[in-house]
């Protein structure tokens, strides 16, 4: 009797111990908050996002960004209604929009894990998340909360500009106003005591005095349009010049940046040599002459000495530094080939590409006043040229053109029939698979045109 006992008590103790864990383990799921649960949003702009980033960086915290921001349309929108004042506040600076329409914190959290972000390092990021949201005001701040935790264990040494979600709907008692209020209540005191984060409300730059959102600033009740995005970068620019300093004058494309030292130091070797005759500037398409186009380098360049100072991945702001370190004192070349751009097309404006040539031309012209500079349009790429049609490389040759035109050491050249078939679409036997770099007849072709220049 006494054994049975013990067998249907120790039977009710187990069943009670499994219960209480199963009740533990639903708790603690229960607990986790949904809006810190990265979502997967794999989307294309999040792929051009990471694309951007790796390639151009290649090497560690190579990509030149000082000013990031994050958020959902609202901030994807300074490339649509917000252009011309992003241009105003940020054309200037190394400024990076990572926001995309539709965001949520959830997805902003996944985007932070698999983005190369190691490759990057923002002096400042300026972050408003949350309006798409659909969990409750405490767990979208929460939410919130982590994106800015996230982001500060990525970008130890940058300064975090957190602002409220900004008000939506009409009326003040609107639910979806009422929504971002309460999430904003709920970021009260989150971050008082981090040194690192900046807590702002715009508020009062958007609503009139009843507290009612004029159209006249958000047509739709939440996106802001050109107004809007000049008051929001009119707020936050003073909290942006403490950390950047005051908006530069020149464009990001026309102020050296270093990467890749290791063959900036070989080619550095080589210069201080001396006798040389032909600089060829530019990103991998030059770069690889020594490659795809080292037969055809050779004979082009017989009896004249050549040296090949093309990088693979340089942007114009990565020439620009080189030029200004190179040591040019044991050497005078008479001509020079520029080819540079392509690698800017990724986040820059053909006006900037346009205004980094120039820049370019400008130092061979102070370094080397008796030489002729030679400046190749940027050559057909990609599935657009493909197709027969790249506005594109249009709008950045035309901009290339119209900014160094006017300088009398400079003579710009057109190469783009060399790589496109008669009926005007990208030559394929001349490419590789990539569409943008060129096979060995597609150094031929190159070389067949400015032999004579060479020579």
């Amino acid at each position: 009797m006494l054994t049975s006992f013990k067998r249907v008590f120790a039977l009710f103790a187990l069943t009670l111990v499994l219960c209480s864990g199963s009740l533990f383990a639903q708790a603690t799921e229960e607990a986790v908050n949904p809006a810190t649960i990265p979502a997967d949003r794999n989307i294309p702009r999040f792929q051009q996002q990471a694309a951007w980033i790796n390639a151009i960086a290649r090497n560690e915290k190579a990509f030149p960004i000082d000013l990031m921001f994050v958020g959902d349309s609202i901030t994807h929108g300074w490339e649509g209604a917000g252009k011309e004042v992003w241009k105003k506040y940020y054309g200037t600076r190394r400024a990076y929009n990572f926001g995309i329409g539709g965001d949520r914190t959830t997805h902003v959290l996944w985007r932070l894990e698999n983005t190369p972000l190691e490759k990057i390092a923002p002096k400042m990021i300026v972050v408003m998340i949350g309006t798409n949201n659909r969990n409750t005001p405490e767990e979208t701040a929460g939410g919130i909360e982590e994106v800015v935790r996230v982001l500060e264990e990525k970008f130890p040494e940058a300064k975090i500009l957190l602002l409220d979600v900004f008000p939506r709907s009409a009326n003040p008692t609107d639910a979806q106003r009422v929504k971002v209020d309460g999430i904003n209540q709920n970021l009260e005191g989150r971050f008082d005591s981090d040194p690192r984060v900046v807590r702002m409300s715009l508020a009062k730059c958007f609503l009139n005095e009843d507290g009612t959102l004029p159209a006249s600033l958000m047509p739709d009740y939440l996106h802001p349009n050109a107004e809007g995005y000049e008051r929001w970068a009119a707020a936050i620019e003073p909290e942006i010049e403490k950390v950047l300093g005051p908006i530069p004058a020149e464009v990001p494309e026309c102020v050296g940046y270093p990467r890749e030292m290791g063959r900036f130091n070989a080619k550095n070797e080589i210069l201080k040599q001396g006798n040389v005759d032909v600089l060829m500037i530019g990103d991998s398409i030059t770069h690889y002459w020594e490659g795809n186009g080292a037969e055809v380098w050779n004979k082009l360049f017989e009896g004249t000495t050549a040296i090949n100072l093309g990088i693979g991945w340089d942007r114009t702001e990565n020439v620009i530094w080189r030029l200004e370190h190179y040591d040019f004192s044991n050497v005078k070349p008479t001509r020079a080939f520029l080819l540079i751009g392509v690698n800017n097309s990724r986040s820059s404006t053909p006006e900037n590409i346009g205004l980094g040539n120039r820049k370019i031309c400008e130092i061979l012209h102070a370094k080397f006043p008796e030489m002729k500079v030679y400046v190749q349009k940027v050559f057909p790429w990609g599935a657009d040229d493909l197709n027969g049609n790249n506005p594109k490389r249009e709008a950045i040759n035309a901009e290339i053109e119209k900014c160094v035109k006017d300088l009398d050491y400079v003579t710009i050249l057109d190469l783009s029939s060399c790589f496109l078939t008669p009926e005007g679409k990208l030559d394929t036997s001349v490419m590789t698979p990539d569409l943008v770099h060129l096979q060995k007849p597609g150094y031929e072709r190159w070389a067949e045109k400015i032999a004579p220049l060479v020579k």
